[in-house]
């Protein structure tokens, strides 16, 4: 059984593994607050060591740096996500309601699903009737005041309560031509990123780049470790998309940077300047910090290219 150890004796084992501290008061207030399982453990890995002893003179402020820095990747790569997620949930509301005027639970019949997936549509249907039943109960929420005043609760009250994951399968296992409408509505988007871009953006496209926004949203949502994560699944290949950054049908698309580029098909042009121009400063920033790695050891880990932060260009908003 571990035991617990006070700061002083946190501070003096760094020490004895090789660690360089330049102020322990400091580093003792940030192990307080920040926890030393996620700080040493987290992110020791990335650093140079033989077993656990630190062979680089490698510094506390090296690791808190790294830290700090992914952190507030994570804020805005989150950021970035929830602004995808509200287009998302317009589009999908506006289209399934237009679809069917006349059925306010549309979405719970079986009917307005893709017929040969109608064990997935199950799931999905149930997942939307729960969230309705626990919401109903709850006095201060717009699906309570739906079903007391109007007895139905219309989609684009629903959306609003469901996480991304039941989203993307709403998404997925609804109709073809629902799908189709939304896919086409999202191509706003994409031509605001991508010029000149002429090639279908497919449902088949649209919900693997789901797939994948996905488990980076909960990896950021949950503060879980992004350096060195790779998603679930190998992106599909979309010549528009990955053409436009030399991206081989034959290379690896699990990685941040695949997701990062993705978001381009889900939020507008000013949007995504914020999210490319807030990682290529944090780079910049941390480049500076590091002395017993490179940036690009960093950036090689996120699946971004060698000195991305200093090949591209800051984005200019409206």
């Amino acid at each position: 059984m571990k035991k617990f150890k006070s700061l002083e004796e946190q501070i003096e084992l760094l020490k004895q593994r090789g660690l360089v501290i330049h102020d322990e008061d400091r580093a003792k207030k940030f192990l307080l607050s920040q926890n030393y399982y996620n700080i040493i453990n987290g992110y020791a890995k990335f650093f140079p060591r033989d077993g656990e002893h630190y062979i680089a003179n490698t510094s506390f402020d090296e690791i808190t740096s790294l830290y700090i820095f992914e952190r507030d990747l994570k804020q805005a790569l989150l950021l970035a996500i929830l602004e995808a997620e509200t287009h998302l949930r317009s589009i999908v509301s506006y289209r399934f309601a237009e679809m069917y005027p006349d059925d306010p639970y549309a979405y719970l019949n079986i009917k307005c699903y893709d017929e040969s997936q109608i064990l997935k549509s199950i799931n999905t249907i149930t997942n939307l009737s729960k969230t309705i039943n626990k919401k109903s109960k709850s006095p201060g929420s717009s699906i309570a005041h739906y079903v007391k005043k109007y007895k139905h609760v219309p989609i684009w009250v629903l959306v609003n309560y469901i996480n991304l994951g039941d989203l993307r399968y709403l998404i997925q296992y609804t109709t073809k031509p629902l799908q189709n409408k939304i896919s086409k509505d999202l191509c706003e988007f994409i031509n605001q990123n991508i010029q000149d871009c002429t090639e279908p953006f497919h449902p088949e496209t649209l919900n693997d780049f789901l797939n994948n926004l996905n488990d980076i949203r909960n990896i950021c949502a949950h503060n879980n470790r992004l350096i060195g994560f790779h998603c679930h699944q190998n992106l599909k290949y979309w010549k528009p998309l990955h053409a436009k950054y030399n991206i081989d049908i034959n290379d690896d698309r699990r990685s941040v940077y695949s997701v990062f580029i993705t978001l381009q098909c889900f939020i507008s042009k000013d949007e995504y300047a914020i999210l490319h121009n807030t990682f290529r400063k944090r780079l910049r920033t941390l480049s500076n910090k590091l002395v017993t790695i490179s940036i690009n050891d960093v950036l090689t880990k996120l699946g971004f290219p060698e000195n991305w932060h200093i090949d591209t260009n800051k984005l200019e908003q409206s």
